[in-house]
C-alpha cells in the first residue's frame, strides 16, 4: 500500500536501532518460520503451502525490493509472467504479450541551479532544493507560517500571485494532521493557494538534509518533462537560514502576513527514459457467450520501496518497532511524551535473546515487501491458478492484473484504467488485494475515525470501498461471506467518510474507481513491519491469508455469475482526474 506522506509521523531512530528485538511475530506460529524455504510445485486449490511456495520465491533478497523501473522489478513481474502463461491464462496485455509497459522519466536536477534573494545567491542542495524546475523573476513573497496554527487564516487577496513562505504539517500524528487539514485557517490556505505562485517549505535544520539527499538525486515521474514545462507551481523546499535571508529577520519569530524579499529561481532538469514499469495481464475468458465479453478484475501491485541504507540490524529493528513505531512507516508513539520505559527496555532485549535462538544476527538493507504487496500479488496469482485448473468456469470472463507502480502513486493501475487493453466499461467491478498476510492480535492494523487503535484478531479482514460504489456489491461479499461459511470478521473502519488515514484513496482500487468501477479493497491492514526492512516471509500468517484468498476466489465468482453487472448506486466521479476523497 502506498504513502500518504502528510500521515507519516518522521523520527530518528538513532542508537537503539543496535540493542532492540521480538517474538511478538514468532508467538502465533506453532514453529517458526525459516528465513529461506523452497517449496514443492503448487495445486489447483487455494492453499497455504502454495502461498508459502510463492511468497518466498517471490520477496527473496534476489529480488531487491522490487522498486517499479528497475531491473529487479522487471525480474520479479517476469516470475508472475511464467506462472500464467504456465497456467494456460490468456495474454491480456499489449500485442499479443502479458506485458504493459509504461515510460518512466529519470529527471535530475542540474546542481549549478540557483535561487537569488536581494542579490544575494543561494546555490542548489546548499540552501535551497528544489521539486520542480522553476524559472521566475523577482516573485514577491508572504509569510503564511505554521499551517498547523489554526487561529490565523490566509488573506487570498494577498497571496495571489506571491511565493507563500510556509512551515508544512510535518512531524505531526495522522489524527492532528487530518484535524488541521479540515480547518477554516488550512481551507483558507488551500484556496489562497490556487492564486498564489507557488511555495517556500520551510524545513527544520534536523530534516533539511534528509530531505536534500532524496531531491538532490535522480527522480521520477510519468510525465515528461518537456510534455509538463508549463504546467506546476513553483515548489522550492528551503532551510532555516534561506527563509531569514527572505525575511530579512528571523523566521522563528516571523507573524502570518509578513511581506518577504522578493525571490528569483534558475531550476532546470535534465532527463532520460529507462526501464519501463510494467504490468502483467491475463484473461480467463468466460463460458457465457453473452456475458464473456464483461470482466471481473482482480489485481494487487508487484512492485515495492528497494533498499534502505544504511542497514539497520534486523531483529533489533523489529522489536524496537513493536514498542516505538507499532504501525511501521505510517507512525509510532510519541517518545517525548510516552518514552519506552525501563520494564519495556527489558522486555525488548530479552525478545532479542530469544530471537536469536531461531535467526542469526543480521544487518538488513532490503525491503522485502512480504505483507506489501507480496501477499497481494501470491493471492492473485493463487486465485487464477484456482480458477485455470480448478473446475469453477464463471460465466463472466476475469482479468487479472498485477499492477506497478502502487507505490510511486499508483502508476500502474492509473496507467492501465486510461490506456484499458479492453473496454474500460466491460470491467463489472474489481476486487483489490493489498496487504493480506498480517492481521494478528498483536498487529496495530490501523486506526478508527476517532483515534482508537485497532487490533487484528482470528479471521479478521478490512474492507475499504465495498458500498461506496454499489450497495449491491458490498452486500455480495458479506452473503458470500455467509453463505460458503468462510465466517471472516469484516472490520469497515477505515472505510469511514473522511478517515485521516485516507486508505480508499490509496491503493489501486481508486484508479478504478475514479472511472465508476464498483471496487472492494481486501486488507488485513497495517503493523510494526509497514515499509520496513523486517517485511519478510517467515512473518506471514499463511492460513489466515488463504482463508482470505478462498473468500475473494467466491467473491469473484459470484459477482461473475451475476446475471447482471453490480448496480451502480453510489456518488459518481464527474471527472477521473479530480481528487479523491475518503
Amino acid at each position: 500500500m502506498s504513502l500518504t506522506v502528510r500521515n507519516v509521523v518522521v523520527r530518528g531512530l538513532g542508537a537503539v536501532l543496535c540493542i532492540a528485538g521480538t517474538t511478538t511475530a514468532l508467538a502465533a506460529q506453532a514453529k517458526p518460520l525459516p528465513l529461506k524455504y523452497v517449496g514443492p510445485a503448487t495445486v489447483p486449490a487455494i492453499t497455504a503451502g502454495d502461498l508459502m511456495t510463492r511468497l518466498y520465491k517471490y520477496a527473496d533478497d534476489s529480488m531487491g525490493g522490487r522498486p517499479v523501473g528497475t531491473a529487479e522489478h522487471l525480474k520479479a513481474v517476469a516470475y508472475v509472467e511464467r506462472e500464467v502463461r504456465r497456467l494456460g491464462l490468456k495474454p491480456g496485455g499489449t500485442n499479443g504479450s502479458y506485458y504493459q509497459d509504461f515510460p518512466i522519466y529519470h529527471e535530475v536536477i542540474d546542481p549549478a541551479s540557483v535561487m537569488t534573494v536581494s542579490g544575494a545567491t543561494v546555490k542548489f542542495g546548499e540552501g535551497f532544493i528544489a521539486q520542480n524546475a522553476a524559472s521566475v523573476a523577482n516573485l514577491p513573497t508572504l509569510y503564511v507560517g505554521d499551517l498547523a496554527d489554526t487561529t490565523v487564516a490566509v488573506d487570498s487577496a494577498m497571496a495571489a500571485g506571491k511565493l507563500l513562505i510556509v512551515r508544512p504539517l510535518i512531524n505531526m500524528q495522522p489524527d492532528r494532521a487530518a484535524a488541521v487539514q479540515k480547518s477554516a485557517a488550512y481551507l483558507a490556505y488551500r484556496h489562497a493557494l490556487a492564486g498564489a505562485a507557488g511555495t517556500l517549505l520551510i524545513l527544520p535544520d534536523n530534516l533539511y538534509p534528509m530531505y536534500r539527499n532524496f531531491y538532490g538525486q535522480e527522480q521520477e515521474s510519468l510525465t515528461s518533462a518537456a510534455a509538463g514545462a508549463s504546467m506546476g507551481k513553483v515548489s522550492l523546499i528551503i532551510s532555516e537560514a534561506t527563509a531569514n535571508l527572505v525575511l530579512g529577520a528571523p523566521a522563528a519569530s516571523a507573524t502570518r502576513g509578513t511581506a518577504g524579499q522578493p525571490v528569483s529561481a534558475n531550476v532546470t532538469k535534465t532527463e532520460t527514459v529507462g526501464v519501463p514499469g510494467r504490468n502483467v495481464i491475463a484473461i480467463l475468458p468466460g463460458t457465457d457467450p453473452k456475458l464473456a465479453g464483461e470482466y471481473v478484475a482482480i489485481g494487487a501491485h508487484s512492485d515495492h520501496i528497494a533498499i534502505q541504507n544504511p542497514p539497520r540490524e534486523h531483529d533489533s529493528l523489529k522489536v524496537y518497532n513493536e514498542f516505538g513505531r507499532p504501525a511501521g512507516q505510517e507512525g509510532g508513539r510519541n517518545l517525548q511524551k510516552n518514552p519506552i520505559s525501563a520494564d519495556e527496555w527489558t522486555k525488548i532485549n530479552a525478545d532479542i535473546a530469544a530471537m536469536r535462538k531461531v535467526y542469526p544476527a543480521r544487518l538488513d538493507s532490503i525491503s522485502n515487501g512480504a505483507d506489501d504487496d507480496g501477499s497481494g500479488t501470491v493471492s492473485v496469482l493463487e486465485i487464477a491458478e484456482a480458477f485455470a485448473k480448478g473446475t469453477v468456469k464463471p460465466k463472466r470472463s476475469i482479468i487479472f492484473v498485477w499492477h506497478a507502480g502502487e507505490e510511486r502513486g499508483m502508476w500502474g493501475s492509473g496507467y492501465f484504467t486510461a490506456n484499458p487493453t479492453i473496454p474500460r466499461d466491460s470491467i463489472v467491478a474489481q476486487l483489490n488485494i493489498d496487504m493480506v498476510g498480517r492481521g494478528e492480535a498483536s498487529d496495530e492494523t490501523g486506526v478508527a475515525k476517532d483515534g482508537t487503535v485497532l487490533h487484528g484478531s482470528p479471521g479478521y479482514l478490512q474492507l475499504v470501498g465495498s458500498r461506496r460504489l454499489s450497495t449491491e456489491l458490498g452486500d455480495l461479499v458479506e452473503s458470500v461471506n455467509t453463505r460458503n461459511h468462510h465466517n471472516i470478521t469484516f472490520d469497515y473502519s477505515e472505510d469511514a467518510d473522511g478517515h485521516p488515514q485516507d486508505i480508499y484513496c490509496r491503493s489501486d482500487h481508486w484508479s478504478y474507481a475514479k472511472w465508476n468501477i464498483p471496487v472492494v479493497f481486501f486488507t488485513t491492514g497495517g503493523h510494526a513491519d509497514y515499509h520496513q526492512v523486517t517485511d519478510e516471509p517467515q512473518y506471514i500468517q499463511y492460513g489466515h491469508m488463504a482463508r482470505v484468498d478462498s473468500l475473494i476466489f467466491d467473491v469473484a465468482e459470484a459477482v461473475a455469475n451475476l446475471d447482471h453487472a453490480p448496480v451502480v448506486d453510489g456518488k459518481k466521479m464527474a471527472d477521473p482526474n479530480g481528487a479523491c476523497r475518503q
